[in-house]
């Protein structure tokens, strides 16, 4: 129950288009390749202070999810 709570909080943040994670609120983007790297939202973005590596928050709720 956990990993769904946690999944619904990224999913409320994030979206997956085309390989990309995208930011819900400004639309910036991140490729899955530069995963390592802080995404840099609009400087207008709601979500400014959300997770800035949405590709390790994802693989670390699917891994703690796998066990």
């Amino acid at each position: 129950m956990d990993t769904e709570r946690s999944i619904e909080r990224w999913n409320a943040q994030w979206a997956i288009v085309a390989g990309r994670a995208v930011c819900t609120a400004c639309m910036e983007s991140q490729a899955l390749e530069d995963s390592e790297a802080s995404l840099i939202h609009a400087s207008d973005c709601k979500l400014e202070s959300a997770e800035l590596r949405p590709w390790v928050a994802l693989h670390d709720i699917l891994d703690a999810a796998r066990g």
